[in-house]
């Protein structure tokens, strides 16, 4: 047992012991200790099945309320669940975290997530799990040269009720020098911008950098953050200074305000500490009045997390042996602290005697909290952006509308490529992709395809015959983008598309088929409070009265209980909110 809270103890877990085997964790629950010693495996086969070792009989514990088995595996500490299949859950992050001395509110905005390859670590539901754990409201990412990460952090951070912050590091050229700077989303114009910002980056310039002028042009709608570094370089350009302050306020509801990174969790890591360390020191001797408190450019606490404890700076380590060849000295410092852990390295580092440090570093984290407040930056998660097929006068004239050329492409493809005799297999395939890729509003993507891939042929590009999962969907090979039978090669289509995969089908089904064809329409409110409109003359299934009857939409009756499928909530998700006017009907 000992073993054990001094991993809750290290952990910072609130908890009491209740006997020698069991401690119940504040907000989480009690934890059964499983005494490994005498066993030769943790595990055990049973039928097939693995089974944990020591539980023959885990309804004792629940008769008792203890849900949970902890137990030592390597240097970590485990616990899993005995109302679940047995896994591995890491006993970090759980229930509620002893209380800190400091109670000050703050946001970490420097998570380097793995999608900075070769540098960053961890999952980023660990990042947002922890982030709840230590009380943050909200969590912000700036992973170098990529916004990979941005979607899904806003995913995880929806699940678990924090804020997102999309931040992105780049380097920006100036004359023969570059400098590291940051910039965080505040508006969604903001993000259109970084967007834009990342393909200069990554796309436009062959060393990786930003031009003054590229920054400036699609500044709007961020908070620009200058790199712990840049202390002299700042001192030695304030028109470019200037030049920022105008471009980051341009836009409305953005402040104009210019920050500082405080960073100084790499001071252990001696080969950059110098180098971090004066430029800290410049930026105060030349932006900051330690009298008046004043500042020309806001300092920031934003420390460049690679990991998420101290113990994780071995994957550092390990990533840049991977990227580089040499394992090179990496701080323990760089892991997601608590407030008093970063109060601790700045108190040590600053005249107290110059400067009211508490107040400071107060300062520090309000300015965190004040950028993750203002951040009102996300994705459209609800519909499909896949840009509609732009038919052509011929297709039009040929077949009239999309989904109908998309159909009929099919079956041309059914007569010219299906066996002989195979007709009836291929036809029951055919159906069932047919009906996901309808059900996922993929008609207009596969559209697309068809007329890219025509396009490189008839321009004498060399096009391949398929690959990966693509090879599976047999649709892709009736219309001429791959050239590959799936059924003649045991091909199976779910690994080209899996709604349930894909998180396509929702738990409530809330549209309806079909596009509206006149102004007439029926508006139509379901529990979940969303707003649709229905052509009027739309066929609904319902039930009324116990009965199950198709009705048109203009005669729908309060209490109906309108019956969809899966079909008909993806079929028109970009179009829901939409009444056609004249003009888009021309």
């Amino acid at each position: 047992m000992e073993e054990l809270t001094a991993w809750l103890d290290a952990n910072r877990i609130a908890y009491r012991p209740i006997d020698d085997e069991v401690v119940e964790i504040e907000d989480f629950g009690k934890v059964f200790l499983a005494d490994l010693s005498g066993v030769s495996s943790i595990f055990k086969g049973d039928e097939g099945n693995i089974r944990f070792n020591l539980m023959e009989n885990p309804d004792v514990l629940m008769e008792e309320d203890i849900y949970y088995v902890a137990f030592a595996f390597g240097k970590n500490w485990y616990y899993f669940d005995l109302r679940e299949e047995f896994r591995f859950n890491l006993l970090k992050y759980v229930g509620k975290r002893q209380p800190t001395r400091l109670n000050i509110p703050y946001v970490n905005l420097g998570v380097h997530t793995g999608y900075e390859l070769l540098n960053g670590s961890g999952e980023l539901a660990d990042w947002v799990r922890k982030a709840k754990y230590l009380g943050h409201t909200a969590i912000g990412i700036c992973d170098y040269n990529t916004m990979g990460a941005t979607l899904n952090l806003q995913k995880e951070c929806s699940a678990a009720g924090l804020k997102h912050v999309f931040g992105y590091s780049f380097r920006l050229r100036h004359g023969d020098e570059t400098v590291e700077m940051k910039l965080y989303c505040q508006t969604p114009n903001g993000l259109r911008n970084l967007l834009r910002i990342q393909k200069a980056v990554m796309v436009d310039s062959e060393e990786h950098t930003l031009t003054l002028r590229q920054l400036t042009d699609h500044a709007g709608g961020n908070v620009l953050v200058f790199g712990k570094r840049s202390g002299d370089w700042l001192r030695r350009n304030p028109d470019v200074v200037r030049k920022l302050k105008t471009a980051i306020g341009k836009e409305e509801g953005c402040s104009g305000k210019l920050y500082f990174q405080i960073d100084l969790t790499e001071y252990k890591a001696e080969r950059i500490d110098m180098e971090v360390l004066k430029s800290v020191a410049c930026y105060f001797e030349n932006f900051a009045d330690p009298f008046t408190f004043s500042f020309e450019i806001e300092p920031i606490l934003i420390c460049d997390n690679y990991y998420l404890d101290g113990d994780d700076a071995r994957n550092k380590i390990v990533l840049n042996k991977i990227a580089t060849g040499a394992a090179h000295e990496q701080s323990d410092e760089q892991y997601f602290k608590d407030i008093d852990e970063h109060f601790s390295v700045i108190e040590s580092l600053f005249d107290s005697e110059k400067w009211d440090v508490k107040a400071l570093f107060e300062q520090m984290c309000r300015n965190t909290v004040e950028i993750a407040e203002g951040a009102d930056a996300g994705y459209e998660t609800d519909r499909n952006f896949m840009p509609r097929y732009d038919m052509t006068a011929e297709e039009k004239t040929k077949y009239g509308d999309r989904h109908s050329m998309f159909l009929s492409l099919l079956e041309e493809g059914f007569q010219r490529l299906v066996p002989k005799g195979e007709e009836a297999v291929y036809r029951k395939r055919l159906e069932h992709e047919i009906y996901i890729l309808e059900s996922t509003d993929n008609v207009d993507y596969m559209l697309v395809q068809y007329d890219t891939v025509n396009w490189a042929r008839s321009n004498g590009i060399l096009v391949g015959c398929g690959r990966g999962s693509a090879g599976g969907c047999l649709a892709l090979y009736l219309m001429g983008i791959t050239l590959i039978d799936p059924i003649k090669y045991d091909l199976l289509f779910e690994r080209f598309l899996l709604p349930e995969r894909a998180g396509l089908y929702p738990a409530q089904a809330t549209l309806l088929a079909g596009e509206l064809q006149s102004d007439e329409y029926v508006e139509f409110e379901l529990e979940n409070g969303k707003t649709i409109h229905f052509d009027r003359d739309a066929q609904l299934l319902v039930v009324r009265d116990e009965e199950e009857m198709i009705v048109y939409a203009d005669e729908l009756k309060d209490g109906d209980d309108v019956v969809f499928d899966h079909k008909d909530y993806l079929w028109t998700i970009n179009y829901i909110n939409h009444v056609p006017s004249d003009r888009d009907r021309q």
